[in-house]
């Protein structure tokens, strides 16, 4: 399809959205796993700072991080750092580790793929209804990862760490109404318990080389080629 063809495209399901009130008046999305297709580059970049501690220490460490992705990067480190090896945790030496981490995964955050469907979702409603990200990436690098990648004029707010997802969601609903009436997007625990904690509502998102890891009452989506739908005809 050519560039005009997309252009009517988008257009007309602007012109959906408008005449269809959505099920939300505002979408906060996760990053990674949700937007972007990154949650392999993190687990790697986890393992590979623990490397010299040996292979059983490195596999621990990667099923904590999977049992916990949506969490700060810095809560992770202090957990592996007083419980697998048995060593104080200081400010210092978690600020060592998150710049380790970054020089690991920035670059690669920034050329990851989009999860299916979320480029031409973003294209399409980023106008109606308002779209914020919350994440547990630490707020200044999410906001330079959303820079270099060209995606910041579809986000009325980027929010990262040290604020927790409810955090950020309660500080988005004073923005756009009522709780009820905000959609939380996430593919992590973080996301649901950052939701309900929130008084949202939650999607999960479960890519197909993943296990749900969500109670069987969440609704779910294998990535953002559905979501329009689901707003549009909830």
């Amino acid at each position: 399809m050519g560039n005009m063809g997309k252009y009517f495209k988008q257009r007309e399901k602007r012109e959906e959205m408008a005449s269809h009130p959505p099920c939300c008046d505002a979408i906060v999305f996760d990053f990674d796993g949700t937007l972007v297709d990154s949650n392999e580059i993190k687990t790697q970049a986890f393992g590979k700072l623990y490397e010299s501690e040996g292979a059983a220490i490195v596999e621990q460490v990667k099923e904590y991080h999977h049992k916990n992705e949506g969490l700060s990067r810095f809560v992770k480190f202090r957990h592996w750092e007083e419980n697998l090896l048995n060593r104080p945790y200081t400010e210092h030496r978690g600020q060592s580790l998150s710049e380790q981490y970054s020089r690991l995964v920035l670059e690669a955050v920034v050329q990851a793929p989009y999860i299916s469907g979320a480029q031409e979702f973003l294209e399409t409603y980023h106008k109606l209804p308002p779209l914020y990200v919350a994440s547990g990436t630490p707020e200044a690098e999410l906001r330079f990862i959303v820079s270099r990648r060209q995606m910041s004029h579809y986000f009325q707010g980027v929010f990262g760490s040290p604020a927790t997802k409810a955090e950020i969601l309660n500080r988005i609903v004073p923005l756009t109404g009522k709780p009820a009436r905000i959609l939380m997007v996430g593919d992590a625990l973080a996301d649901l318990e950052g939701s309900q904690i929130a008084g949202t509502q939650f999607l999960g998102i479960i890519t197909p080389d993943r296990t749900n890891i969500f109670p069987p009452e969440v609704h779910c989506l294998p990535d953002l080629q559905g979501l329009s739908t689901l707003i549009l005809h909830p």
